[in-house]
Formats: structure tokens, C-alpha cells, sequence
């Protein structure tokens, strides 16, 4: 049965937003679009840069760590790289093969598939080769018996992992009330970072500074 007429809902009429306040939100928006662009563009090329001299800084110190700061009494953040890891794999099966072949031929049959004959290296002597491969770190295979070192073909030690960087803030404390990135909020609203010159200009402003 159909309601009373007075007991229907009326839908109320959609409005317009207001047009200075619409216009205020779309230009807001899309120029900070224009500002989050460059922004992405410069943190690429310093990114870049940290990472290689951090590289850099590993290969003469070993150093895995670095605490990063707005000035000598003040952390804001802590930079680690994590080291990628690598394995040994047979990259050349054909010359892997012959070798074994050649070199140890009772680790190596073949086998006799219909239309076809495949060659058979012994899967557990592979697994043993390719374990002192990787605690050399280096393609050789020292002979168990004999000592003898063998240079074995088509074994690599190739990259499973990529080394990378783990960036953190630093979170907020009894001696330190704000996190990291109030902080630098912070030291951006007063002056004391400046994220505008070119990093030259900054670095030659800290070693004046360095007494």
C-alpha cells in the first residue's frame, strides 16, 4: 500500500557548490600536483646521490649505519644498508657439463628418453659443486679428495637480492618529545634547513660552519 502522500520523503534537491570555494580547492589541488611533481624529480637525483656516496662510504669503512641530523645535537633519522645476497648457479649448462664429463665422468650418464638421449649430471654432486663455489665466492671447485682446485665452467655467483637502504625517522622520546619529522618540519618553518640551494652551496656552508 502506498504511503500518504505527507509521509513521503521528499529527496532533497542537489545544490551547487560554491564556485569560489570550488575554484580555491581545484587550483589548491592541482598546484600542490605541480609542487609533489618537482618534488619527486629533485628527491630522485639526491636519492641517487645519497645512495652512491653511501656506497661509496661502505667500500672504504664498512660502515653500515649513519645517523643523519639537522645539527651536531640533533638526530632526526638513521640511514642502513642491508646487503643483498647472491648464490651460485649453473648460468651454462652445456659447459658445466663438459666438464663434468671431462672431469669427473662418474658424476656424469646419460639417459635414454623415446626420440631422444639427454645428458645426466648426478643432481647431489651439482648441489656439492655449487655449495664450495659458493663458500669460495668464487667459481672453483676444490677436489675433496686430491686438493686439487678446478676452475669450473659455466658457474656463476649471480645476485638474488639487491642491496638496499632502510631509511627511518626517529620516533619520539622522553629526551626527545618530537618524532623526526616533526622536526624537520619544524626546522624548515624557522629556516634552519634549506631544501632549495643546490647541495654544493649547503655542503660548502657546513664546512665553514666546522671549526
Amino acid at each position: 500500500m502506498t504511503a500518504p502522500a505527507t509521509e513521503r520523503t521528499v529527496e532533497k534537491k542537489a545544490e551547487a557548490p560554491d564556485p569560489a570555494y570550488l575554484a580555491a580547492v581545484l587550483r589548491r589541488r592541482q598546484a600542490m600536483r605541480a609542487r609533489l611533481d618537482q618534488a619527486e624529480a629533485l628527491f630522485e637525483d639526491v636519492d641517487r646521490e645519497a645512495v652512491r656516496l653511501l656506497d661509496q662510504q661502505y667500500q672504504v669503512a664498512k660502515s653500515t649505519k649513519a645517523d643523519i641530523t639537522l645539527d651536531e645535537d640533533t638526530q632526526y633519522a638513521t640511514v642502513t644498508r642491508v646487503g643483498g645476497t647472491a648464490e651460485a648457479k649453473v648460468t651454462d649448462r652445456e659447459a658445466f657439463e663438459a666438464w663434468v664429463r671431462d672431469t669427473y665422468p662418474e658424476h656424469h650418464d646419460f639417459r635414454i628418453v623415446p626420440a631422444r638421449t639427454e645428458v645426466v649430471v648426478n643432481r647431489a654432486f651439482v648441489d656439492q659443486v655449487l655449495a664450495v663455489v659458493d663458500a669460495a665466492r668464487a667459481p672453483q671447485y676444490a677436489d675433496p679428495e686430491t686438493g686439487e682446485v678446478h676452475d669450473v665452467p659455466g658457474v656463476r655467483i649471480t645476485p638474488t637480492r639487491s642491496r638496499y637502504y632502510r631509511w627511518t625517522f626517529s620516533r619520539a622520546s622522553k629526551r626527545q618529545p618530537l618524532t623526526g619529522r616533526e622536526l624537520v618540519a619544524n626546522a624548515l618553518a624557522e629556516g634552519r634547513l634549506d631544501l632549495e640551494s643546490p647541495l654544493a652551496i649547503e655542503a660548502a656552508a657546513v664546512q665553514a660552519d666546522t671549526p
